[in-house]
């Protein structure tokens, strides 16, 4: 029976790029501390102590290759660093002892101790440096012995002189360094947030538009009030036919002539790469033209958004993709809500509103007459005679095509205020809000003149043409008349009315 043991697993701690803190401060600390070597080996000369002095001084040389690969392998960087800024303040409080409080080089190196610790901690943790700055040199002391040692040679306060003036010298371009860093941060932070709040504002901008058009218009003026020193614009064709642009629009830029040719080139050959924004002319007040595509971003459209902009940096193109990856969510989902819209408000084979729609409308006109300051509505209900004769005889392929022929030209009758609407197999119906019947008379007149009698050619199932004549019979009536709720009960009546008088006058004709 055998008894094997298995040996821990040790997690290697793996080498890695410490916090920026230690990056900073790896220059100053090897220059230090190879000062101080100096400033050892010179003393050691001149007293004769030499290796004395000298071996344990080599330990000055390791140490920042000692604190940096601590920093690197801390799993947090920044407070191994600030341990070594602690330890940097014992280590040389020591090493003055081992000097005797050489006085100037006391006094400069306690000062840059202090100056290092108060930059990064503050107050508190300068008392903290001072605190083992103290207790490394007083500890040392109590070991061998207090002794001063004021002045040794005028060369050598020089070279401490001198050394001290380039560590501070040094700390201070570290700082600016840092500082500049800290400034381009707080302008990026500034920008993302700017980016942030535009493309969460992009989102409200977008669910209030009725159309693409709105949309694309309220979202470039929303993008050019978050970024007045941009201009923006959109262009989208359908991806079956990419020679015909079918939406555009454009806020603080003007395009020329020749801009606009490039676009169309553009809009025609997608890009290579799918997201790359592509750098085009310079304008006349010298800006540069950007064009990032949508392309692999919408399912029915391509298209691009252009931006104007003085020049091109990583954040700007950054901000490019994650505006066309907006705008191209917002497109198509404004364009599946649309087309959900019209199945649910539109009759599938005429594409005219439906009974559903019409409905809602006529309530709300109800509601309008009912409360002030009571606006007055008509209502023309038509009914397309011979439906059943055409179903009957050629079928409901040529029944569908006579229905078709009537919602085509009562359309273009129609003004864009009308609410036009199949009512049912045969019957159509127009709502004319804020309008009294003088409106569904003057459709109805034109209708007369114009639908009545006209011939219409229908193809049947078998392929065989079939001419007649269209007839329809009308009802109008208003809410000046009747009450609100009862309008469409008595145009409907007034057709109905209307089609018997037809039918008799066609019988004793």
């Amino acid at each position: 029976m055998t008894n094997d043991k298995t040996e821990p697993i040790r997690s290697h701690r793996p080498f890695r790029q410490p916090h920026r803190l230690a990056m900073a401060t790896l220059a100053p600390r090897a220059f230090a501390f190879l000062h101080t070597f100096g400033l050892t080996v010179w003393i050691a000369v001149a007293e004769g102590s030499t290796w004395t002095l000298i071996l344990p001084g080599l330990f000055l040389l390791a140490w920042p290759a000692l604190a940096y690969l601590h920093a690197a392998r801390a799993r947090n960087s920044k407070r191994a660093e600030f341990r070594n800024l602690l330890f940097d303040s014992l280590l040389f409080g020591i090493w003055c002892g081992v000097l005797d409080f050489y006085v100037l080089a006391t006094i400069t190196i306690g000062l840059a101790c202090l100056m290092n610790n108060m930059v990064v901690g503050g107050l508190r943790r300068m008392l903290a440096a001072l605190a083992l700055f103290a207790c490394g040199g007083l500890g040392w002391s109590l070991l061998t012995g207090f002794e001063v040692r004021p002045y040794v040679s005028p060369g050598l306060d020089l070279y401490q002189g001198a050394g001290a003036v380039l560590y501070f010298l040094a700390i201070a371009q570290v700082m600016y360094g840092q500082n500049r860093q800290l400034g381009r941060s707080i302008i990026e932070i500034k920008f993302k947030n700017r980016v942030f709040q535009a493309l969460l504002d992009l989102g409200v901008v977008a669910n209030r538009a009725s159309n693409i058009d709105t949309l694309l218009e309220d979202s470039l003026q929303h993008l050019r009030a978050n970024f007045p020193e941009y201009g923006f614009a959109v262009f989208l064709q359908e991806r079956q036919r990419p020679d015909v642009t079918r939406y555009a629009a454009a806020v603080g830029m003007h395009l020329s002539q020749e801009d606009e040719e490039n676009l169309q080139h553009l809009l025609a050959t997608p890009p290579i790469q799918p997201k790359q924004t592509l750098k085009l002319r310079r304008t006349a007040d010298n800006a540069q033209l950007y064009a990032t595509p949508m392309a692999n971003r919408l399912s029915l459209y391509d298209g691009w958004l252009v931006v104007h902009a003085p020049r091109l940096d990583v954040s700007l193109e950054r901000m490019l993709t994650l505006f066309v990856d907006q705008l191209a969510a917002a497109t198509e989902n404004k364009l599946l809500n649309l087309e959900l819209t019209r199945t649910a408000e539109r009759d599938g084979l005429t594409g005219l509103y439906n009974r559903g729609y019409f409905e809602d409308a006529l309530q709300s006109s109800i509601q309008g007459k009912s409360h002030p300051p009571g606006l007055d509505f008509a209502v023309l209900m038509m009914d397309v005679d011979g439906l059943k004769e055409v179903n009957d005889q050629h079928g409901h392929i040529a029944g569908d095509q006579l229905i078709c022929a009537v919602a085509e030209r009562l359309d273009k009758h129609c003004r864009s205020s009308d609410i036009l609407a199949r009512y049912g197999g045969d019957e159509f119906v127009v709502l004319f809000p804020s309008s009294d019947l003088s409106a569904a008379e003057r459709l109805a007149n034109e209708i007369s003149r114009h639908l009545e009698g006209e011939q219409c050619t229908l193809v049947t199932a078998q392929g065989h043409q079939v001419t007649l004549r269209l007839r329809l019979s009308l009802g109008s009536a208003s809410s000046t008349e009747t009450q609100a709720q009862e309008v469409l009960a008595l145009a409907d009546e007034r057709m109905y009315d209307n089609k018997s008088q037809r039918r008799r006058e066609r019988a004793a004709g």
